[in-house]
């Protein structure tokens, strides 16, 4: 790895390997992304960077209508700052070889935009509007949208859908997979 051997370790990159479903390339690429923050001084694997420097390094962040949510969900610190290991846990779980079930608890998270532990109609009202950025619902189709999905998901008819209900309706639609992907 020559100069960048002070950096990160082959037993490190071993070890991420091991711990994320990212390929060695795929961190190394993420480790040389955020090298250019600060040029390589200084750098440590655990140091924070803001918000706006991350995003502008990742396409696949800045341009996506969860941005918000993503870096909410897997800021380690959630201080609007991210770490080179808080990025490859973030692709690691966009990642295709990231099972449906971890995906799918991760997604759970990021679209539980108030943060109750419960995907409720306020969320599943956000979801359409963040879905359809340009095409904006009316109302009413939302509020239909909304309705069918806690019918078909709310397995306790208590009003809102549980991680457990969530994780489950994934596992039964196989496309989820795909969509909730992104590549380095």
């Amino acid at each position: 790895m020559g100069s960048k051997a002070s950096i990160i370790t082959n037993e490190q990159l071993s070890e991420y390997a091991e711990l994320t479903y990212l390929t060695k390339s795929e961190i190394i690429f993420i480790l040389q992304k955020f090298l250019l923050l600060d040029d390589g001084r200084n750098f440590s694997l655990t140091k924070r960077f803001p918000e706006q420097e991350v995003v502008n390094l990742f396409p696949q962040l800045k341009h996506n209508p969860f941005r918000d949510r993503l870096l909410h969900v897997f800021s380690s610190e959630n201080d609007d700052r991210f770490s080179f290991e808080d990025m490859l846990d973030l692709f690691s779980v966009l990642s295709e070889k990231c099972p449906l079930a971890v995906k799918a608890s991760w997604a759970f998270q990021i679209y539980d935009f108030d943060d109750d532990n419960l995907i409720t109609k306020e969320d599943i009202l956000e979801l359409c509007d963040r879905i359809t950025q340009q095409d904006r619902l009316e109302q009413e189709e939302k509020m239909n949208i909304a309705d069918l999905l806690l019918k078909e998901i709310d397995l306790q008819n208590n009003g809102n859908i549980g991680e457990f209900e969530f994780v489950h309706a994934m596992s039964k639609m196989p496309e989820f997979r795909q969509t909730f992907s992104c590549r380095v």
